[in-house]
């Protein structure tokens, strides 16, 4: 059984400023991490989609 997921901590003063600016921050990736990014992500719809199509003949079944 899963354990109950605790409430979040509400962030204030400069630990608050700190972590806003931190969000504000552009990540950088490179041209080899976004290549690897893109084909998970492919793979996903690919996935997805045999999914739904299985749904489908479930259903005429």
């Amino acid at each position: 059984m899963a354990r109950p997921i605790k409430e979040t901590p509400i962030l204030y003063g400069e630990d608050a400023r700190r972590f806003e600016a931190r969000m504000k921050e552009k990540r950088r990736i490179s041209p080899e991490e976004r290549a690897e990014m893109e084909a998970a992500y492919e793979i996903f719809l690919d996935m997805l989609k045999r999914g739904e199509e299985h749904k489908k003949k479930l259903k005429e079944l």
